[in-house]
């Protein structure tokens, strides 16, 4: 389409499971080079490709942009529903550097915007990098407010790591048996695992990311499968009472072909605290990552800054901080 003598973005629906070949790769390079950037870690682009070809990348909704028409894809977004409320939708946006200021991402935006409403959703959350380009884009929208500013960490998985969480694995608190397990919870330790992860909500700025939820059995099956529904791995680091043998204290992380893992959710029964789990649970978390994933060379997590206790065990278990981000939230219903 021409306006005023230039050639306006062409963006389109994008289904992964018709889409050209050449299209598809595109796509997924766009994607994941973005992800990287953003979430310090991504699939491998041939891995992405292959579960959105066959549609085993869980319930999304897909665009792709072009310069012009018959031009390589320079743009991608993807608009998921939030785990825990169905009425608040999740963006992820890339444009490539060359395509930027050509009105591509604002095109994306808006088309991802009318698909939310049209879907029944009234919130639109999205990550993006402190700084420019990523926050005057965001800002863009009169209906945008920060929620929470977060720092991106890294934890490199080389061997002063290593010894570091080596040697505080080995030395749980009298009274607590260290464990993990991957994929799916042992049944027996299903029950106080999800006691464990409704205390998610304890963390500074966590309301502001999920809500509360109940975590039975069901519910933490239910969690297990959407997690792992885009063909991540799940490992969880945990410690056990020796007394009653339930979990009392957790880390969560998922592991794709790329070389850099997620850590995601950390919990302590409130009865617990102060007495190292954190610490220790994720530094067996991040020695079984290494152990069961050679390929992987470190693991992200995204940390609320006013957390000041979780950053504080990070810096024992040597997480670099990469980059600062922010979560936002733009209200779809005009105020």
């Amino acid at each position: 389409m021409w306006h005023g003598g230039r050639v306006s973005p062409l963006v389109e629906a994008f289904d992964p499971t018709t889409a050209t070949l050449s299209d598809l790769a595109a796509w997924t390079v766009v994607y994941t080079k973005g992800q990287s950037e953003l979430s310090g870690g991504a699939p491998l682009t041939e891995e992405l490709a292959e579960r959105l070809r066959a549609g085993r990348a869980g319930e999304a909704w897909r665009w792709a942009a072009r310069v012009a028409p018959r031009t390589p894809v320079q743009g991608v977004a993807e608009l998921r529903r939030q785990h825990h409320d169905a009425r608040i939708g999740f963006l992820r946006l890339f444009v490539t550097d060359p395509a930027r200021r050509k009105g591509i991402g604002a095109q994306l935006r808006e088309a991802v915007v009318e698909e939310a409403r049209a879907r029944g959703m009234d919130r639109l959350q999205s990550t993006v990098l402190a700084g420019t380009p990523g926050e005057p884009f965001a800002r863009a929208s009169p209906y945008l407010r920060t929620l929470l500013r977060l720092e991106l960490q890294k934890q490199y998985l080389d061997e002063p790591t290593l010894r570091r969480c080596w040697s505080l694995a080995a030395t749980p608190a009298r009274g607590y048996r260290l464990t993990h397990w991957q994929g799916a919870v042992p049944e027996e330790l299903a029950a106080s695992f999800g006691r464990v992860m409704a205390h998610l909500l304890d963390a500074p700025g966590a309301a502001l990311q999920m809500e509360a939820r109940a975590w039975g059995v069901a519910q933490v099956r239910e969690w297990e499968r959407k997690v792992t529904e885009d063909g991540s791995q799940l490992v969880v680091g945990a410690a056990l009472d020796c007394l009653s043998d339930q979990v009392v204290a957790a880390t969560v992380s998922t592991v794709t072909g790329g070389p850099v893992a997620d850590q995601h959710d950390t919990a302590v029964l409130p009865a617990h605290r102060r007495k190292g789990l954190a610490s220790r649970v994720k530094a067996t978390q991040a020695l079984r990552v290494h152990d069961l994933f050679p390929h992987v060379e470190a693991m992200a997590v995204t940390i609320n800054r006013e957390n000041r206790a979780m950053l504080a065990v990070n810096r024992s278990l040597l997480y670099k901080s990469v980059s600062e981000r922010l979560l936002v939230e733009e209200s779809l219903t005009g105020h």
